[in-house]
């Protein structure tokens, strides 16, 4: 008799709590992206907030743990906000309208859907209300909503020369001569300029060959060296700085540039780093009947950074006991990239074992 009231003191408790959590508002009741929408905010003459994330992204999780944790940010959203959350991965469509501002991106729009403002990456909780709060006093958009390039399209398939000569200066003027890499802050592989250097390279332009090797190169430092995988992006020049997570992208233009670049110049370590994304697929985003997952996070959680988990070997990820999380999703744009270069690496090397990879996806 004793053990029950306990037991029924201990439920009430976590009850109580859970009631007092939710009057307080604890949590945001982050709505998805759907039909009927904007005829909600309209009716309830409330504004639309948008947190376009993804399941990788470091910045993302931050913002959950402190903006949106945050007394006064719950306060001004629940009172005159509608929360709507977004998986980019999941929601290309939406992903391409808002890339260039994230990932996380903000997007607040008015009950009738036209937008108030637009920003991109992580943003701190005071800023955030002060944001929020500057809309419900004066919803006129900001200087974040600029008129959008009419476009038209092309009437012809071919560049005009003026075209042309102004993408190539622009290319010349982009490329990092001292550590390689299209760009001066972060550092990747750019999938178009690199196949454009490697074309002109087979061409014979001796100069384009030496932007894609020192690229090549450089972009090993990106490349986990105990499971495999590229990491996403390098943070200072030198590529030595990652940022941990694993996306699909990534994974397959790497493979499959690296496959090419081994045909062209026979460097083993252009092999094997191509081999070791296909390994990294096959052991870590490969589900049971053979399509492949979309991503894995940097990070283990908020105390445990990929700085930290990423740093470990083999056995002591594994007796850690925890990893990144893998986006167990399966779609159709992810499998088509890993397909394509999982048939490139096949034809570089003949191995059967990476086309019976992509029949299988």
């Amino acid at each position: 008799m004793q053990k029950y009231f306990v037991l029924t003191f201990f439920f009430l408790s976590i009850l109580s709590a859970n009631l007092k959590a939710e009057e307080s508002g604890s949590s945001l009741a982050w709505q998805k992206w759907e039909d009927g929408l904007f005829e909600k905010a309209k009716s309830e003459n409330r504004f639309v907030i948008l947190d376009l994330e993804a399941v990788w992204c470091h910045w993302c999780h931050v913002m959950e743990e402190t903006t949106y944790q945050d007394p006064k940010v719950k306060e001004l959203i629940q009172a005159k906000y509608i929360p709507v959350r977004v998986d980019q991965d999941a929601n290309p469509d939406i992903s391409h309208r808002y890339e260039d501002y994230g990932w996380p991106a903000t997007v607040v729009f008015a009950p009738d859907g036209s937008e108030i403002v637009k920003r991109r990456g992580y943003i701190p909780p005071g800023p955030m209300a002060s944001l929020l709060q500057a809309i419900i006093d004066d919803p006129a958009p900001g200087p974040s909503i600029t008129q959008g390039e009419e476009i038209r399209p092309a009437e012809n398939a071919f560049l005009a020369p003026d075209q042309a000569e102004e993408i190539q200066a622009e290319h010349l003027d982009l490329y990092d001569k001292e550590f390689g890499g299209w760009g001066s802050i972060f550092k990747l592989i750019d999938a178009d300029h690199m196949e454009y250097a490697m074309l002109k390279a087979a061409a014979g332009d001796k100069e384009e060959e030496g932007f894609a090797l020192k690229t090549f190169d450089q972009a090993l430092n990106l490349l986990d060296p105990v499971w495999g995988g590229f990491y996403q992006y390098s943070d200072q020049r030198d590529w030595k700085s990652p940022h941990f997570e694993k996306i699909m992208i990534i994974q397959t233009d790497y493979m499959r540039l690296y496959a090419m670049a081994w045909l062209i110049w026979q460097k083993p370590e252009y092999l094997n780093a191509a081999k070791a994304v296909a390994d990294y697929a096959k052991n870590f985003m490969t589900s049971e009947k053979g399509a492949f997952y979309t991503s894995q996070d940097a990070d283990v959680s908020p105390e445990f950074l990929g700085t930290e988990f990423y740093a470990l070997t083999d056995s002591a990820r594994r007796e850690s006991g925890k990893m990144p999380r893998i986006d167990q999703h399966i779609y159709s744009r992810e499998n088509g990239w890993m397909i394509s270069s999982l048939a490139a690496l096949y034809a570089a090397t003949g191995e059967p074992s990476y086309l019976n990879q992509a029949v299988a996806a």
